[in-house]
């Protein structure tokens, strides 16, 4: 089989060449810079693997021979897994490889948005000595709401407990009445689920004005998730303590932020990191190593980790 990455993972040298000796392989090392040249690139491609570019419905129409799209990441949005099942192709996962780094990611947030790190590191480099204006906030005792409940929010939930943090979850079958209620009861709320049409802008402006004034946001999941918008009208209000987002809803492919997320980042009770909580050496040796697996899986045509069904 033909496999295709038709853009640049942050995998280790070593994993690519293992993909390499997988067969009739082709790699290119940057990111393409249109729709036409993803189907360039692809075209006659049986599996491929793309981390950037958006492999949507037109995509895969005029990329016949496709039968495996791998994704080297858990969230796998960026593919139209509505039309991949249509045309028979099976759209594979990688489930654990960052579940580690980002639930400690999650909780190095938490601590620096309730403990006010930031705001007492900027006022330090300004030539200031203000101890009583950053008085933090324990964890003990407070109660965190996860919303999601995978192999990330499973983690969190336990280093949350080490902290002596009251701990609760929803997901995907949890009814919107008893969402709603963890929202409201909520000190600190963590979101850990993918972006799908059912969870666009789940925390809507409604379901963030129930949050306590009290509370923090905590986001390392999808940007979209949040209504943007509310969310930042409602940091420049105060009307919740804070907000941490490593994500955001139109996230740049290359290196500009835009205008909302960059608004976002200069709130004085916010915190905003450009999509790193997976980032870690680990996480790309593990990401390599389940990488491989599912393509040599799909050259067994016995795939793991599939996401969709096929030709329903």
């Amino acid at each position: 089989m033909k496999i295709v990455l038709p853009d640049y993972i942050y995998i280790p040298d070593a994993a690519y060449q293992q993909i390499e000796r997988l067969g009739d392989v082709t790699l290119y090392p940057d990111i393409p810079d249109s729709e036409e040249e993803v189907i360039q690139r692809i075209a006659g491609a049986e599996i491929i693997t793309a981390a950037w570019v958006e492999i949507n419905a037109n995509v895969i129409q005029k990329t016949p021979s496709l039968k495996y799209i791998v994704v080297p990441g858990v969230g796998y949005d960026a593919v139209d897994v509505k039309a991949a099942s249509q045309a028979g192709i099976r759209v594979l996962n990688c489930p654990t490889h960052n579940s580690d780094a980002v639930a400690e990611y999650t909780l190095g947030l938490i601590l620096a948005l309730t403990k006010k790190l930031f705001p007492a590191h900027r006022s330090l480099q300004a030539g200031n000595w203000q101890t009583l204006d950053f008085v933090g906030t324990e964890l003990s005792g407070k109660k965190l709401v996860l919303i999601g409940y995978g192999n990330i929010g499973k983690r969190v939930e336990k280093l949350a407990q080490a902290f002596g943090m009251e701990v609760s979850h929803t997901h995907s079958q949890t009814p919107s009445e008893e969402l709603d209620k963890q929202i409201a009861f909520a000190d600190i709320l963590s979101l850990h689920l993918p972006a799908t049409p059912q969870t666009h802008h789940l925390l809507d402006a409604r379901r963030l004005s129930l949050m306590k004034p009290s509370a923090y946001l905590i986001n390392t999941a999808r940007g979209a998730v949040i209504e943007q918008t509310a969310l930042l009208k409602m940091l420049q209000e105060k009307r919740i303590a804070g907000a941490a987002l490593d994500v955001f809803e139109n996230e740049p492919v290359g290196t500009q932020p835009n205008a909302n997320i960059q608004a976002l980042a200069n709130l004085e009770n916010a915190i905003a990191t450009p999509h790193i909580a997976y980032n870690t050496e680990e996480a790309g040796i593990k990401l390599g190593e389940e990488l491989i697996a599912n393509l040599q899986s799909c050259l067994q045509q016995q795939p793991i980790n599939v996401v969709n069904p096929t030709k329903p």
